[in-house]
């Protein structure tokens, strides 16, 4: 595994098993990479003072579990969105290799509209991205996602989830036409496409970036009003089941999780009832990332070469 800054507990790393499921050596290495990103993001976070709050599965697991659920293998963050606007204006002056905080702006092309802090010497690779081989930063990842305001009135949300939701759709696209190229070699109007592709990419890559920003616009346009409800809409406009009581995030405790602390609800119970609808009941290996090729030794940029 690669070396890490922080300091494992003894045994952290051996198999074990948890509420009857079998964490081998190999999951707890990824836990351990995401763990040191959990750290240090919590040193620039701390630094500044950034308020954040562990979503969605995490928040579970450091309630229920003091820890990840066993079968769960990522670590998720969520933050208003000018406490996360306040973090990427930080970001690039404090995170140093083998960190990096990975946006549209920092990193062209990766398209996921919120933030991630990869590992750069390790490897997380989508099977679609590694087919296309994409050239973004692709190590080991914690994700940060913005929350936004949701307009109260339902007029609002209908007009404003019609025109974001068509930008988002617009700038996948756009962006699958710039990089996602696919086709089998074997196939004989390759060539011809792929030298079609070659000179209309950059125009593509554009109008994708330019989608990008509007989208992002349209995802901040109420956030000047309190209202009732916010969401993460990096997952797309459109899933209301997104949406969370913004008074849930007024107050906040620490919770351990694994050797560390996170941040969560101090209604706990009625955040995780709205996620997860009956929390305390254990829906065992649900929550793995499928398609993605994890390796805590080598660098995805090994995974990226033409010889692989």
């Amino acid at each position: 595994m690669v070396d890490l800054k922080i300091d494992l507990p003894k045994g952290f790393l051996d198999e074990e098993q948890r509420c009857g499921f079998v964490v081998t050596s190999r999951a707890k290495e990824i836990w351990a990479v995401e763990l040191d990103l959990l750290h240090e993001f919590q040193r620039v976070v701390n630094k500044y003072h950034i308020q954040y709050i562990a979503n969605g599965g995490t928040q579970l697991g450091a309630v229920r579990h003091k820890g990840f659920i066993p079968w769960d293998d990522d670590i998720d963050i969520m933050m208003m969105r000018d406490e996360y606007d306040r973090l990427c204006e930080v970001a690039e002056a404090e995170f140093r290799h083998p960190y990096f905080f990975q946006t549209e702006r920092t990193d062209p092309g990766s398209l996921r509209c919120h933030a991630q802090l990869r590992n750069s010497e390790t490897t997380a690779i989508l099977d679609t991205e590694r087919k296309g081989k994409m050239r973004f930063n692709q190590g080991i990842f914690i994700d940060i996602f913005p929350m936004d305001a949701v307009p109260d009135g339902e007029d609002d949300w209908n007009r404003e989830c019609r025109k974001a939701q068509r930008l988002y759709e617009n700038m996948l696209t756009f962006a699958s036409m710039s990089s996602h190229f696919f086709d089998d070699p074997q196939l004989p109007h390759y060539r011809i496409k792929n030298i079609l592709h070659t000179v209309a990419a950059p125009l593509w890559k554009a109008m994708a970036r330019q989608l990008y920003n509007q989208y992002e616009k349209e995802c901040k346009r109420y956030n000047h009003e309190a209202t009732k409800m916010v969401s993460i809409y990096s997952w797309g406009y459109k899933y209301k089941k997104l949406h969370r009581p913004r008074r849930l995030f007024t107050e906040t405790m620490m919770m351990q999780f694994e050797f560390l602390e996170v941040p969560v609800c101090k209604d706990y119970d009625e955040y995780l009832t709205i996620v997860f609808g009956d929390w305390h009941q254990f829906v065992m290996g649900t929550s793995m990332h499928q398609g993605i090729l994890f390796d805590t030794r080598r660098p995805y940029t090994y995974y990226l070469s033409d010889a692989r």
